[in-house]
Formats: structure tokens, sequence, C-alpha cells
């Protein structure tokens, strides 16, 4: 039976944000299971044959590519793929009753606050979104099942938040932050609600029945928002440390900012793997070499994994196949394809398995380049700021993504400012509490990342017999040819290019020939 997609062209309505607000929510309630409250995201199922789906395609900004995406997903599989106007769409989205109950009525413009929170009783109502401006020409016989410009009629975001949490929170599945449109870029305690959401992710949070919220004080202590966070947060329903999709933006002024990542928002409160990476050989250390592994940051981001990484990864193809068309960088038959490792998030396991199963195949084209999971693991976040519990627990679950990806290391985050640091060293501690650690290599990076790590590990050490690695990241506008042009300086009779479990074999070596 061939799998069907319907492919939704979203890109005249892709800045109308009501009118991308309607066509998404209807998306996700597509994409629901019959009688079902949420996507099934069994690890068992994740490359079984799945049901008619549709896909939201958007492009423009990071999904410009998404049609070369869905093509290479569905490449060599049983699948058609039809083109579908937002009028198609809304037609079969209307007529679907058994998955679309009705439609919550709301006005854009007087409730931009609270559209975040709209998205999630979108999914909890199985009801789309319809701004008041669309019934006037509404003749379907989809009933209006939640006034939200009578019930809501003066909420703020913290009212509507509450509402949710207090009527809907054991419907949901999960926590998500969507900004509605704050700038937070020029005054943080009193941002201007000049933009609009990104209305990325809507579909997958009404499908996922998701909590979606935002509190521009949610992380400010002695706050009302901050007393509302620490309720959420609490939620025994939510598996610990609870993961959030989108970033925190209320203070935003550098990259990885203090609450960016969620960790410090609010108090602290073996499976058989699916993926197979590239082989490698063992190498036997040698104190006259420095061992050196590079690291492909910003895989947590997804965003940046089917957009700047896929375009790295046509160069790095490029490189390794046609060597000598790249004089320029010093590039030799011999350093062409050196060994290398990309971040990639585990979430991608639930949120698009077909896509983390593309990456691995790629990969396997060069033969020499492999994973590592992203800052700090399977979440965004800070484990020096957990609890010994939710150490513990996030341990296991780290745990288990590996093994579920065949990747045995990973890149850790840490804000310095608090000492977060000192309080991470127990958590590595617990790993190596377990008879087979999955997880064996953590490759540390201060947030912000421009600040050197001296407080548990004192200075650098480059001499001769050093193993160690160094995380790449585009903030700083590094570019994927930057690379190759430090690679082509390095002296290879005196240095050698490893991956990370190759590292840390070679640090354990290092450690023993002392």
């Amino acid at each position: 039976m061939n799998t069907l997609i319907h492919n939704v062209d979203l890109y005249n309505i892709h800045t109308i944000q009501p009118e991308l607000l309607r066509a998404q929510t209807c998306i996700g309630l597509l994409n629901r299971v019959p009688g079902d409250g949420a996507t099934d995201h069994d690890h068992q199922e994740l490359f079984a044959e799945k049901r008619p789906q549709y896909y939201a395609n958007l492009s423009v900004n990071w999904q410009s590519n998404s049609n070369e995406w869905l093509d290479a997903v569905t490449e060599g599989t049983d699948t058609e793929i039809i083109l579908n106007s937002v009028d198609d769409l809304l037609e079969d989205c209307y007529n679907s009753h058994d998955l679309v109950k009705g439609y919550i009525k709301y006005n854009y413009d007087d409730q931009k606050l609270v559209v975040p929170n709209l998205v999630t009783l979108s999914g909890v109502l199985d009801a789309v979104l319809l701004d008041s401006s669309f019934l006037d020409s509404f003749d379907d016989d989809l009933p209006m099942i939640f006034d939200a410009m009578q019930e809501w009629a003066d909420f703020d975001a913290t009212d509507a938040t509450e509402y949710m949490y207090d009527n809907y929170i054991t419907h949901t599945n999960g926590l998500v932050k969507s900004n509605p449109g704050f700038d937070s870029s020029t005054n943080p305690t009193d941002p201007d609600l000049n933009g609009y959401m990104n209305a990325a992710l809507v579909d997958f949070i009404v499908s996922n029945k998701m909590f979606n919220f935002y509190l521009t004080e949610g992380c400010i202590p002695l706050t009302r928002d901050h007393e509302l966070m620490k309720r959420i947060a609490a939620y025994e329903g939510f598996e610990k440390p609870t993961a959030v999709w989108g970033y925190d933006s209320t203070f935003s002024y550098v990259a990885g900012s203090k609450f960016e990542a969620e960790t410090d928002c609010s108090d602290p409160i073996e499976e058989k793997g699916v993926l197979t990476s590239n082989p490698f050989p063992d190498l036997t250390y040698d104190p006259e070499k420095t061992y050196i592994s590079f690291l492909i940051g910003d895989g947590d981001n997804l965003r940046f994994v089917v957009e700047r990484h896929l375009d790295w990864w046509k160069t790095r193809q490029e490189l390794c196949s046609n060597p000598a068309n790249w004089t320029q960088y010093n590039v030799t038959e011999e350093n062409a394809c050196f060994p290398l490792a990309w971040s990639m998030s585990p979430q991608l396991l639930h949120f698009a398995p077909q896509l983390i199963s593309w990456w691995y195949d790629a990969f396997k084209t060069t033969g020499t380049d492999y994973f590592v999971l992203p800052p700090s693991g399977e979440l965004y976040s800070y484990p020096g700021g957990f609890s010994n519990e939710d150490q513990i627990k996030y341990k296991n679950r780290m745990q288990s993504v590996a093994g579920l990806m065949n990747i045995s290391g990973t890149i850790h985050w840490e804000f310095p400012v608090f000492s977060t640091w000192k309080n991470a060293l127990p958590y590595f501690e617990k790993y190596a509490e377990d008879e087979n650690p999955g997880v064996n290599g953590f490759h540390c990076v201060n947030v912000p990342y421009f600040e050197p790590i001296l407080e548990i590990f004192g200075a650098s050490d480059r001499k001769a017999g050093s193993v160690k690695s160094v995380y790449i990241t585009s903030d700083g506008s590094f570019t994927f040819t930057d690379l190759y042009d430090l690679v082509g300086q390095l002296d290879m009779s005196k240095v050698v290019i490893v991956i990370q479990e190759q590292l840390v074999d070679l640090a354990l070596q290092a450690e023993g020939s002392k």
C-alpha cells in the first residue's frame, strides 16, 4: 500500500499569521491517528509504515529547501506525494469530523498575546483556530466550540497560561515556548510586541497536544509569571527533567543567554539501536603525536540540521570526492576526507525519524563522518543545574538515546557564572557507575562559548601527546571551508585527526601511559 503525503504549499500565506495559524492547526489535527490523542512516539514504530500525512511546506527561511528534503527522505520508498493548495487543505480539514470537532473563534489583532495558548487549546479541543475575520465567509457545518473573544476577552498571557494549566494540563504531553512576537533585544523587561510567532511548530504542537505558552517574566524570581512557571515545571505528568521545545528569548543579548536553555528558569525538580554508524579502526597512542577531533555544533537546533548542516554536508561531499578542485584550502588526497563528527539532536527520533535516518544513510557515502550528541545531550540544557535525582533520570535517558543512535559522546555545556561546572562533576561520575555506559565522552564548552573553561579543568594543554576536541559553531561567522583552511595548515606528520570514540580511547591510553 502506498504512503500518501499531501504537500501543502503555505508560501503565499507564510506572512499572514491568522491564515497560517488556521492552516497549521488543520495540518496538526489531520496528522492525528483517528481516535487517538497524539502521534505515537513508540521507538519501535519509528520506521513502520505511516498513515497518510499532511506536510507543511512553508518554502521560506529555514524551510526554503523543504521540497528537497521531502524528496530526499521519500526516495526509494513506496510514497505518493500530492501537491495541495491551502483551499484543498481547508476542504479536507472541515470535512474530517472524526479528527476536527469544530473551531475556536478569536481575534488575532486583539489577542496576539495569547496566540501560543490558543494553539494548545486547538490541540486539546480538536478545533481549528478561526480568526473572526474569516467567519463572514465561513459556510461549513463545523460548530464553534470555544469563543476566545468572549471567554478570554481581558486575558493577558499569564491569565491564559493559568487558565490552560488549571483546565487542560492533564490533557497535554510536553512543553513548548513560542514567542508571540516580542522583541526583547532592546528592552527585555518591557519588550515590544511588534513581530509575530514562528508558526513552524504549530502543526507538531497541535498533533501532539503539547502545552504551548510564553511568559516574559517566567524565569524572573518573585514574579507572578515565575510562580506559575514553577507550577508548570512541577507538573508530575511530564517526564523529568522536562523537555521544553523552543528557546526562551526573553533575555537574548548573546547566544547562550541565561535562560535560553530553560535549565535555570525554575527550581530543578537498555534498548537496541535502530541506527548504525560508520565503523572506525582502533588506534595506538603515540606520545609524539597530537590527537584532535573536530565537532560540528548546533545540532540541537533543528533549523540548523535541515538548513546549514545540509549546505555544509554538500560542501563536505564535494571536498571528499574532488580534492583536486580545492587546492586553495591545501586539500590533498590525504586530508580531503578526514574524520569529522557532527552533532545531531535525538529529538529527531520523535520529530522526524525519516530525516535522521536520511542523515545516517548519507554519512555512509563518505565512511568518515560520525555523530555526537549536541549540547547537552538529549536536551539543550545545563545538567550541572539539575538536582541529584534529576541528574540520575537524565543520565538514564541519555544512555537510552545513545543506544538508539549508536552514539557514545556528547557536547556538554554549562553556564559558568553560577559555578554549574562544579555541580556537573557528580553528573559525569554517574555514568561511570553504570556497568556498560553508552555515553563515555564529554566535550565541554562554556556558555557563552567565548569564555575558556578554567573553573575545573585549568589551562589548555597543547603540547605533543595532547588529546583535544574543537567545537565549531557558525555563531561567530565560522564557515565550513574555514575548517578545511585550518586543516590545510596542520602538519599531518604530527597531528592525527580522529573521531570522538577514538579520542576517548586515546585519552585513556594517554592517562595509562602516565
